[in-house]
């Protein structure tokens, strides 16, 4: 960010003096930052340059932009291409490094999430982890673990102060056969935690190009069990009594799934508000409904929920089409015209129901494998729909499964946010027996399809704020929060003050600043209630799943994209020290220059002004004749002293008889007459 303290530390360091001191400010600056996880280009960065450019004018200036130049930021520059015209009106050199010259393989965990089934505590869960193969080459034998953090709520609730300690688990490790270019692949892995709470999935991969993307966090809130609402029209009762079965039967099967089995006038009297606590509603051979059980039950199903609607005797045919079909605007998905017998067909190996929508949730399983589960399910008696009734594929219906005489069976409808299902057949086993034997499967894929939409998977990434809402007269103001580090044993601990909502005093909001989430890992944030209890609220945050896409973007597009501005485009390794461009004028080098230019001066000076004799050379031809007479006299005047002190040694030095007298040596002899100097 421009405006951020940071960059405005980086931009005074432009104007700083480059001292014997300025080494360690600029190391001291350098040991305080940390590289955050954030998927940026180089725009922040030249706006910062920007800044630098418009305080000084009188400089000559160059800018060297490395990068790796990745297709998702210089595939369409528009911001980058506008921030480099404006400092190349401004005079600036612009230089482009590229710092990689190969593409590298890389690959990235780019989700991790609960697959779409009931979540409760005591009951095994699906996790799907995606890995993509970002490079160009295909790889083999790819190595992928994953670990569980579980958190036991007596630790949570002993942890006055202190971080609950989670107990890791890891699952066998898995390896990934073989990834192409490109290639995402899903693997499922199944996880368990035998408490309720805020638990922690964790996905690893080996150590590549990026390091941020081998990792994955994901956070689930399992609940101790999910509660559905069951409506049952039948004066016996035996559609909530096969949902009692399927979905309780015994400690020793547990589903996690708990039905609460209401009649008609409970949706007239209860709160829309209150429904949203039931993970789906079952409406089962109901006649119909009052006005305020219908308003409540279609707010359910916009706001998200799911709704399952079977059929029966009971059902009053003209009321559906009139107030719950509503040609075609209200919650039921088609009209219906009459009940009907689906008739015996003579031969055998026809089933009594064909599935359509193959690839549905629930009903993806009763066609697969050589002899499908779907052969064995049997129906009798059904409900018909209008004759001319033909799903318009713009209203979001859609037919699942039909009969064999090409009746709708199942037929879906999104309504809102939320997704109807009606089943034109009985739930208990007396016009079919659909929840009789294996197909019982039906019901429990069922539940998980319609209850998916309110399990909420919080997905968040790098550099988002995290906040929590919370009453002020529950909970007390003072909050802990809880930063990943890169050791997860020592977590960043801060302590703050709750901050007051602008439209009620009375509700407080934590808040993590977008600052602070600048890294993957997880987040806790910890309300302590009046009774001076803990409420820990877990939030997983990871990278961006693009970041791990080294994808470059050629040199000639880099050109094209920026054109009409200038700019030369060269890898690292080709930009030597030696032949570097300085961006400024060096004034320690003008005076260095001066001082040897005046040393060498200062030698020319006393050279010029010195006696300087030279072998062999007779001293008449030596300066001027006034210097030659000066000399003359001087040469005799020392002659005659030598000449004095050697006569006193019995010699005289300058004849060959006087120097041999002085030095004891034979005047005849050659080698010991020396020649005049």
């Amino acid at each position: 960010d421009p405006e951020s303290g940071l960059a405005a530390v980086i931009t005074d360091l432009n104007a700083e003096d480059v001292d014997a001191r300025f080494p360690l400010r600029l190391e001291t600056i350098r040991a305080a930052l940390q590289p955050t996880e954030l998927p940026v280009g180089p725009a922040a960065a030249l706006q910062v340059v920007r800044r630098l450019v418009s305080q000084n004018d009188n400089e000559h200036r160059i800018l060297y932009l490395v990068s790796d130049f990745r297709a998702q930021d210089w595939d369409n520059p528009r911001e980058i291409r506008e921030l480099l015209s404006e400092l190349d009106n401004a005079g600036v050199q612009i230089r482009l490094v590229n710092c990689v010259r190969a593409r590298h393989t890389n690959l990235a965990i780019t989700a991790l999430a609960p697959a779409d089934e009931t979540r409760a505590s005591g009951v095994p869960l699906f996790v799907n982890v995606s890995v993509t193969n970002y490079g160009d080459q295909a790889v083999e034998k790819v190595p992928l673990q994953v670990r569980t953090r579980f958190y036991a709520a007596a630790a949570a609730e002993g942890a006055a102060s202190e971080r609950p300690v989670a107990k890791v688990d890891e699952s066998p490790m898995m390896e990934l056969e073989r990834l192409e270019p490109g290639e995402t692949v899903t693997q499922r892995v199944q996880v368990y935690f035998p408490e309720a709470g805020q638990h922690v999935v964790e996905a690893v991969l080996p150590d590549d190009a990026v390091e941020a993307d081998n990792r994955r966090w994901c956070v689930i809130d399992f609940p101790a069990e999910e509660t559905v609402l069951v409506v049952d029209g039948d004066p016996a009762q035996r559609n909530a009594f096969y949902v009692q079965a399927i979905f309780e039967p015994g400690q020793r099967a547990r589903t996690g799934i708990r039905p609460e089995v209401q009649n008609g006038a409970f949706l007239r009297d209860v709160s829309a508000e209150s429904l949203n606590k039931y993970s789906a509603i079952y409406l089962c051979d109901v006649d119909r409904l009052d006005d305020r059980a219908r308003e409540n039950i279609e707010a359910y199903v916009r706001s998200g929920g799911g709704l399952a609607v079977f059929a029966g005797p009971q059902v009053h045919l003209e009321y559906y089409q009139r107030e719950l079909y509503r040609n075609g605007a209200g919650l039921f998905p088609l009209p219906l015209a009459r009940d009907d017998l689906l008739i015996a067909e003579e031969g055998e190996g026809v089933p009594d129901v064909e599935i359509d929508a193959t690839d549905h949730p629930v009903f993806q399983e009763l066609v697969q494998g050589q002899n499908p589960l779907v052969r064995t399910m049997h129906v009798e008696r059904y409900l018909r729909p209008a004759a001319d009734w033909t799903p318009d594929p713009a209203s979001g219906v859609r037919i699942l499964a039909r009969l064999r005489n090409h009746a709708p069976l199942a037929v879906e409808k999104r309504y809102g946010q939320g997704r109807v299902i009606a089943f034109l057949t009985t739930y208990a086993p007396y016009w079919n027996d659909l929840v009789l034997g294996p197909s019982v499967i039906v019901a429990l894929r069922l539940q998980s399809y319609l209850g998916s939409a309110r399990r909420i998977t919080d997905v968040r990434t790098v550099s988002g704020a995290i906040q929590v809402p919370f009453s002020g007269e529950q909970y007390r103001s003072d909050v802990r929060m809880f930063l990943p580090t890169d050791d997860p044993a020592v977590p960043l601990v801060i302590d703050r003050a709750a901050g007051a909502l602008e439209t009620d005093a009375r509700q407080l909001v934590a808040t993590i600043e977008p600052q602070e989430t600048e890294r993957s890992g997880i987040y806790e944030i910890w309300l302590r209630r009046i009774d001076g209890s803990i409420q820990a609220d877990r939030f997983a945050v990871n990278v961006e799943p693009r970041e791990g896409d080294l994808a470059q973007t050629a040199t000639s597009d880099i050109i094209a994209h920026l054109d009409p501005v200038p700019v030369d485009i060269g890898y690292a390794d080709q930009y030597e020290a030696a032949v570097i461009e300085q961006s400024g004028f060096n004034q320690s080098v003008l005076l260095m220059a001066l001082l040897i230019l005046l040393l060498v001066g200062e030698q020319w000076l006393a050279y010029a002004n010195s006696f300087h004799a030279h072998r062999g050379t007779q001293l008449h031809h030596l300066g001027r004749p006034g210097h030659r007479a000066s000399i003359q006299r001087l040469r005799e005047e020392n002659e005659a002293e030598t000449r004095a002190a050697h006569a006193l040694r019995g010699g005289d030095p300058y004849t060959a008889a006087g120097r041999s007298a002085a030095s004891g040596a034979d005047p005849q002899d050659p080698f010991a007459q020396g020649v005049p100097q």
